[in-house]
């Protein structure tokens, strides 16, 4: 599945678009190793014969260059990066989905480009759920920090895997060959140099609700898009509690949850995911097509 390579701003931006048709728009999450190919190469493959597809590797990621200025980027500061790269590649209107960290940035585009979002997906996404606060947080922060925080991930592969393996439900070889060569090109590329230096405040969990605090839950009433969000019951990272909160704040979204899935419900329940997410696309392009005749 190849890409191209499109200058972005100045940052050279690694893309995938395929297929003709309504547009969809895949935001990947943030963590070593992690691009749009890696994300979203099942639903692209399900989806390109329907749809145009589009998935790119946001600054500091995959394929795309680092910041000029050597600093990890957090999710709200690569949401302009995102935009300019949709913008670039002539999409004007498409259904924006995105995973973990990228459902933020889904929805903060929704949030600031109203008129770009035909529809909006939010897949299990701790960097958007509000958190459930009353003590009842310590237990999922403790399994984000086991996967995201730990050395031993830039140590070798075989520890990322250790650290990263519980955001599979399942055993899952396609998968991990393809992070095997994403983690040996993150130690090429300087990613990994970046992802290690991470400011401390980024991987401070009582601290990352401050993002959707301050530019996501004040916005979330007038959110006028369809939205649905997509969790998995086995992930102990994303509580389905915290999913659940998120979708009260939005008026008339819908929540699916995925049995026997964790944090990579696209993969782990590929096909079911798929044929969710195409459905939802159609449902969300018809129902703009109809308020235009009107």
């Amino acid at each position: 599945m190849e890409g191209h390579y499109l200058d972005v701003g100045g940052v050279r931006t690694y893309c995938i678009d395929r297929g003709k048709g309504p547009a969809i728009v895949l935001l990947h999450g943030a963590a070593l190793a992690v691009d749009a190919y890696s994300t979203w190469f099942r639903a692209i493959a399900a989806l390109e014969s329907e749809f145009r597809v589009v998935a790119f590797d946001q600054i500091g990621m995959g394929r795309t260059a680092l910041p000029k200025d050597g600093v990890y980027k957090n999710r709200l500061e690569r949401v302009d990066h995102a935009l300019a790269t949709i913008k670039a590649l002539g999409v004007e209107r498409a259904c924006l989905a995105g995973h973990s960290e990228g459902g933020f940035m889904a929805t903060r585009i929704a949030i600031v480009e109203p008129s770009l979002a035909a529809g909006l997906v939010i897949v299990t996404s701790g960097g958007t759920a509000p958190y459930l606060g009353e003590g009842r947080d310590a237990e999922w922060i403790k399994v984000a920090e086991a996967t995201y925080n730990d050395r031993r991930q830039f140590d070798s592969f075989e520890g990322f895997l250790a650290c990263n393996g519980r955001l599979s439900h399942r055993s899952d070889p396609v998968y991990e060959g393809i992070l095997r060569e994403n983690y040996q090109r993150s130690r090429d590329n300087g990613q990994m140099e970046l992802v290690a230096r991470m400011p401390k405040g980024l991987s401070n969990y009582l601290e990352r609700e401050r993002l959707q605090r301050e530019y996501i839950f004040p916005h979330l009433k007038d959110l006028s898009v369809p939205t649905l969000l997509i969790w998995a019951f086995n992930d102990a990272g994303v509580v389905v509690e915290r999913g659940v909160k998120l979708m009260e704040l939005i008026q008339g979204a819908e929540m699916h949850i995925f049995s026997e899935a964790s944090h990579n419900v696209m993969h782990d329940r590929a096909d079911e995911f798929n044929r969710l997410l195409a459905s939802w696309c159609r449902r969300c392009w018809a129902s703009g097509d109809k308020t235009k005749a009107a």
